[in-house]
């Protein structure tokens, strides 16, 4: 689980990337006792370079999926991909959860989650994600396909199911790379 020290950190990192180190720094050394590694602009500017290179690199292979596959194809893909990228958060995440679909949504609104409903009743489950950009970090938006929100899909299904300990269907209510402000997702337990 992420701690408070550990949240201010990466957050301080991320901030740092932008050029405003010694604030971040000095605030960062109040709030945990330990100051931060001086940044340094030469690298971080090399390690932007590089994430925007692989963003951009995997728009342009879901554009190719999308040129190349039929649609029920490259769907089927990239729900695959989404399961595979749920099973690496198993052992750190959804494996606490198993059968406590209350915990995880909790947990989920402690950190990236705006709002969760579970109606028990209905077998269904609506979530949206706090945003305001798409969570994953391969993606580049404005570059990025909408078919890349069935990799989501696949990683809520997964993610879900795996927690519920029965299948749910995911659907996709709105998507920031389908043009909306946030993601919401509804799942129904099969």
């Amino acid at each position: 689980m992420l701690t408070r020290k550990d949240f201010i950190r990466t957050c301080a990192t991320a901030i740092c990337a932008t050029g405003l180190c010694t604030a971040v720094e000095t605030s960062a050394a109040q709030t945990t006792g330990t100051p931060l590694q001086s940044c340094d602009p030469a690298e971080l500017s090399n390690e932007k370079s590089r994430r925007d290179a692989a963003q951009l690199r995997f728009a342009r292979l879901i554009e190719t999926l999308e040129q190349r596959l039929p649609a029920e194809d490259r769907r089927q893909v990239l729900h695959v991909l989404g399961g595979k990228c749920a099973d690496t958060y198993r052992a750190t995440l959804i494996d606490r959860y198993l059968g406590d679909i209350r915990g995880f949504l909790d947990e989920g609104l402690r950190h990236w989650m705006a709002e969760a409903d579970y109606n028990e009743t209905a077998g269904t489950i609506r979530v949206v994600d706090k945003g305001p950009s798409c969570s994953c970090p391969m993606v580049k938006v404005g570059e990025t396909p909408a078919s890349f929100c069935d990799c989501t899909l696949g990683w809520q299904e997964a993610t879900y199911s795996t927690i519920l300990g029965r299948p749910v269907k995911a659907e996709l209510e709105e998507s920031i790379l389908r043009g909306n402000r946030r993601c919401v997702y509804r799942m129904t337990i099969l």
